[in-house]
């Protein structure tokens, strides 16, 4: 790296992605830039062009992200045990002014602690979905749920969730836990997942790509 300083005239300047000045409620959206030189000493050479055309400095969030949320009290009505109030909550984490994930809990201080979980899952995410433009890319995708070739049908967007149907049979196959004395799965032509699911293998196509390279690599038998 040189001894420059600042915007400069990089190559490329088309933005790279987005973000919002401001908060969600009020967003002006600004383009960002990488720069020919840093602007500070941790190297950062990114920058954020507003809507006049202005190139400015960027350390701030690429993503805005909020978390709600609600305690509750309700009533658990059973004929056997008898009618309890108990305590419950709705936490829902939201990027750039939309719901992106949800869950119930029944403690706010371990809520917080799971948003802070969930938060860095859906940043490392393949799916891309604290995104919105890559969250619209993932209806008609491929992927692999457990051993099953699937193509993600929709999205529920605001409780962290895709609807998935199986690509080749015509519906998933039974997991190996069940039994046929419960009422798992008796329709399971889709399934409903949250995106973070460790059973969702995000890189089908680019699996079955390499597979096929590496086929017309090996040697034929004789």
């Amino acid at each position: 790296m040189g001894d420059g300083w600042g915007y400069g005239n990089p190559e490329d300047k088309k933005p790279f992605a987005t973000a919002i000045m401001g908060s969600a409620d009020r967003p002006r959206p600004i383009e960002l830039l990488h720069g020919e030189h840093p602007h500070s000493r941790s190297d950062n050479s990114i920058y954020a062009r507003d809507e006049w055309g202005n190139v400015h400095d960027f350390d701030g969030h690429r993503i805005l992200i909020d978390i709600v949320v609600r305690s509750e009290n309700y009533m658990k009505e059973s004929e056997l045990s008898g009618d309890e109030i108990r305590k419950g909550g709705r936490a829902t984490i939201i990027a750039d002014g939309v719901e992106v994930f949800e869950f119930f809990f029944r403690d706010p201080q371990r809520a917080l602690l799971r948003a802070h979980q969930i938060i860095g899952e859906l940043r490392d995410n393949a799916s891309g979905w604290l995104v919105k433009s890559e969250r619209e890319k993932l209806i008609g995708r491929r992927i692999w749920y457990e051993r099953t070739p699937a193509i993600i049908e929709r999205l529920v967007e605001d409780q962290g969730c895709i609807i998935i149907k199986p690509d080749v049979a015509d519906v998933f196959p039974r997991p190996v836990w069940s039994s046929d004395d419960d009422c798992y799965g008796d329709d399971r032509d889709s399934l409903k997942i949250e995106v973070t699911s460790p059973a969702i293998w995000w890189w089908r196509d680019s699996a079955r790509s390499a597979g096929a390279e590496l086929d017309r690599e090996a040697p034929s038998t004789p």
